[in-house]
């Protein structure tokens, strides 16, 4: 079968075509975290045709993983998440640009990790982190995708810096941290597949994505709940895309 059939289900939606298949392929997505999140996300941008992923993660795998990180089996135990995440993915699709990047997320490493690319995916469950990636993009000005799990329920929260409200508009990263984090393997599916999602649709242009919206899944009852949110004045993100809109004026 030739290659160009690959992506040919998905050729056939009116919304995508050959030329959001293009599209794809001439894109840059940057996804923190090859964990629960990361695993359905990267699979699914990989399997979806993004021409250049980079994975940003430094942990390594450990036995509590494997109920929801199904790139990984009992033999990668204790090796670089990262590396074994890369291989996974371009065994699946040669085609792509892989990027491993062994290391975490800070202030010091985040313009080097991040800058340049056209969509962030934040996979963490470290809320220190989850900051350097909203403030970062908003800095950057670059579209991201949140998304969280605890238990039987996660959300969703697509970011355009500068036109619509953030986690911490939400006052959500003075949240103290309590690890480990309960998580149902489905469950983080389910949200990392929905990131995915909105992930391509911002990567194609479309007008659909649920920016100003958080949607929240309760997977215990089966239920989607859509939450608008607002852009808060005094957000730190808010103010470090200002602070970096009126530094580019000036040049």
């Amino acid at each position: 079968m030739a290659e160009d059939s690959r992506y040919i289900r998905q050729t056939m939606l009116p919304q995508i075509g050959e030329k959001g298949q293009k599209k794809l392929a001439q894109s840059k997505v940057a996804v923190v975290g090859c964990g629960g999140l990361g695993a359905p996300v990267l699979t699914y941008l990989a399997l979806a045709g993004v021409g250049n992923i980079r994975m940003i993660d430094d942990d390594t795998v450990n036995l509590t993983n494997l109920n929801r990180q199904f790139f990984y089996t009992e033999s990668d135990i204790y090796q670089e998440k990262c590396k074994k995440t890369a291989d996974f993915l371009q065994e699946r699709n040669t085609k792509l640009t892989i990027e491993p990047f062994c290391e975490r997320l800070t202030d010091k490493n985040v313009r080097r990790l991040l800058a340049g690319v056209d969509v962030i995916v934040d996979c963490v469950d470290r809320i220190e982190t989850r900051k350097h990636v909203g403030r970062a993009a908003c800095g950057f000005r670059i579209p991201f995708v949140e998304g969280g799990v605890h238990g039987f329920y996660g959300y969703v929260l697509p970011v355009l810096p500068g036109e619509s409200a953030c986690l911490e508009c939400m006052a959500m990263g003075t949240i103290e941290e309590k690890p480990p984090i309960p998580a149902l393997g489905a469950v983080a599916g389910v949200i990392g597949s929905l990131q995915a999602v909105e992930c391509i649709k911002i990567l194609l242009g479309l007008s659909h994505v649920m920016y100003g919206k958080m949607l929240q899944y309760d997977g215990l009852y089966g239920e989607f709940t859509e939450i608008p949110v607002h852009i808060r004045a005094d957000c730190d993100c808010q103010k470090f895309n200002k602070i970096v809109n009126d530094e580019s004026h000036m040049q």
